[in-house]
């Protein structure tokens, strides 16, 4: 029985794939190649028949080639390629039971595999679809099905194409991943493509973003089958449209980069050109394997990737929010500049605390900075100087200044996923959670606590505008606008608001010293920013808790620093964001210098 079995291995093993295709064309194999059939009775009311009884005409819809995804200099992040697929066809089913035992034989199909196919025959209506066994069967296991195909009901088998991303993790938030077409999908689509059992469809990220244009449209072809399904002969042919590859902005060098500097960290990196607004890197970890998916995700790593306390599934550079901390200061002072509150040389004392409406709040560094003008302000964050710029401003010009730089705004780059954040004002407290604005929260936000939230997209932004004093929008495709012309910046204190962060870096006092660029790169200039997520609890100081690195990782501090870099006309604008990840200065900052140095020389920008 063995020797039988091994004869009959080694037999499939002798079928080459030209003979087994040359069969297929006679008839022997590959039924629905291509595509799914409909009786033409769906397609156009009318039954045709030929002059045997048990022969019909029907036409297949043939599935086009989707659209690739390329990076700006042609790196491919999304392909196609071939697969063979097996599917059931639920009206020539007799016994299901037998067919999916015959299957699990042949393609060792797992429990979880033989329950979905249960499910779904039990569920199957008439005229159904065709239902997908697996996508990616490999050749020995085709070869097989295709031998024994008059042996096993319903079956049904296909060559097409899979979709594969070349950089795996790496592109996974950004580049999205694509998916077999749900019912509701089917419902809410009108677009016959999509009722071929092999059709995907864009789930996140750019594959749904640019679902429709990568699509393409189906083709068809009208042939003669007999009762079994199997094809006789072509009558006419109509070519599919294959979909439009989309071409990104994103450079995945740098792309990469960015990645292998989060490492194991939680967080996000943001690069963007600051004037033209084209994004060339968009990291977000940790991440996940977009291959997987393709072919449909076990229920295990799904629910394992569903249940990470880091939400890997998260593209946490448009989707994270996030109080942005110190880096909101420089729209505070751009703000106050530009509505003369405040001379550039004028100084205010910091005690340590600032007394408001019978509060008191106080400054990071307990001792005071004394006094200290904008700049100096910017340079040593002094929490002070920002509370009474808050108070001079008020909610409704800050909360105005604020979206001029991009604050509360959902940029529009075709990902599903982007957030628009929150920029809270009183008329949105009292909509949505029906209470009145306190003056204390103006105090709060004008350094960047309290209710106020940001995207790192959105940090990068108020970057790139800062640096260029222009209104820039992120792009990730060239074809989409790079200005948002109706929008005007008041950039008259822009100038002491760079010198601020130029000092951040580039001054023995600033809070990210030790991260400036080497001389041959020039001057970067930042703004660091550490976001408390919670205070150390008398219980905790009991215990012997100290530092906010002692609590657990969920309770830690957030980290944040925004930085510029690039010759004059050519800046970079960059946000990075981690995650409980301590401080801006020693962690976001040094990971800022690497990716900034990296940048410059791959872009040729180097002083």
């Amino acid at each position: 029985m063995a020797e039988a079995h091994g004869d009959r291995e080694l037999e499939f093993q002798k079928l080459g794939r030209r003979t087994f295709l040359l069969l297929g064309v006679q008839g022997a194999g590959l039924a629905l190649l291509g595509g799914w059939y409909y009786n033409l009775q769906v397609v156009n009311g009318q039954r045709h028949r030929l002059k045997a009884d048990d022969n019909r005409v029907a036409v297949r819809l043939t599935e086009p080639m989707r659209g690739r995804i390329l990076d700006r200099d042609g790196q491919i992040l999304a392909t196609n390629k071939k697969s063979f697929e097996v599917f059931l066809d639920p009206s020539l089913i007799q016994n299901g039971s037998e067919t999916i035992a015959k299957l699990t034989d042949i393609l060792n199909l797992s429990g979880e595999e033989q329950i979905r196919l249960r499910s779904a025959l039990a569920l199957a209506e008439s005229g159904a679809r065709p239902i997908m066994v697996r996508a990616d069967v490999i050749w020995g296991q085709f070869a097989r099905l295709e031998y024994l195909r008059n042996q096993i009901d319903g079956l049904v088998t296909s060559v097409g194409h899979y979709r594969s991303y070349p950089q795996g993790p790496q592109t996974a938030h950004l580049v999205g991943y694509v998916g077999r077409v749900s019912k509701r999908e089917l419902e809410r689509e009108d677009d016959e493509t999509l009722q071929i059992p092999t059709a995907k469809i864009g789930k996140t990220g750019v594959e749904r973003g640019f679902d429709k244009l990568m699509r393409g449209r189906h083709g068809l072809r009208e042939i003669e089958v007999n009762s079994k399904g199997v094809e006789l002969r072509e009558l006419s042919v109509r070519p599919n449209i294959p979909g439009k590859d989309i071409n990104l902005t994103i450079d995945v060098k740098l792309q990469t980069m960015a990645m292998e500097l989060l490492g194991a960290e939680v967080g996000a990196i943001c690069l963007m050109d600051a004037h033209q607004g084209d994004l060339l890197a968009l990291a977000s970890s940790p991440t996940f394997d977009p291959n997987a998916f393709v072919g449909g995700i076990s229920q295990e790593n799904w629910d394992a990737l569903r249940e990470n306390q880091q939400t890997p599934l998260v593209n946490k550079a448009v989707q994270g929010v996030y109080p942005p901390g110190s880096t909101f200061k420089t729209v505070v002072l751009a703000a106050a500049l530009a509505e003369k509150l405040v001379r550039p040389d004028e100084e205010i004392f910091c005690p340590g605390h600032y007394d408001f409406a019978g509060n008191r709040f106080h400054c990071w560094a307990r001792g005071g900075h004394g006094r200290v003008d904008g700049v100096t302000a910017i340079a040593q964050s002094c929490d002070v100087y920002f509370y009474h710029l808050g108070e001079l401003l008020g909610i409704d010009r800050l909360a105005r200044y604020a979206k001029q730089y991009g604050l509360g705004q959902r940029f529009d780059i075709n990902l599903v996923e982007t957030n628009g954040a929150l920029l809270p004002t009183p008329q949105w407290k009292k909509r949505v959670l029906d209470k009145p604005w306190y003056p204390g929260e103006t105090i709060n936000m004008s350094i960047g606590q309290g209710r106020l939230l940001m995207t790192p997209l959105q940090m990068a932004v108020m970057t790139a505008r800062i640096a260029t004093g222009k209104p820039t929008l992120p792009r990730l495709t060239k074809s989409q606008p790079s200005m948002q012309n109706n929008l005007f910046i008041d950039d008259s204190g822009l100038q002491l608001v760079r010198q601020g962060m130029d000092m951040v870096v580039n001054n023995a006092t600033g809070t990210a010293h030790a991260s400036q660029l080497a001389p041959s790169f020039g001057k970067m200039l930042g703004k660091t920013g550490t976001v408390q997520v919670r205070r150390i609890t008398a219980a905790e100081r009991r215990q012997g808790i100290r530092k906010n690195d002692e609590l657990p990782w969920k309770l830690r501090d957030h980290a944040m620093f925004v930085a510029i870099a690039g010759p004059a006309g050519k800046e970079l604008a960059m946000s990075v964001v981690i995650e409980h990840g301590g401080s801006g200065s020693n962690d976001a900052a040094p990971k800022a210098k690497s990716m900034m140095e990296f940048a410059l020389v791959h872009l040729g920008l180097q002083a």
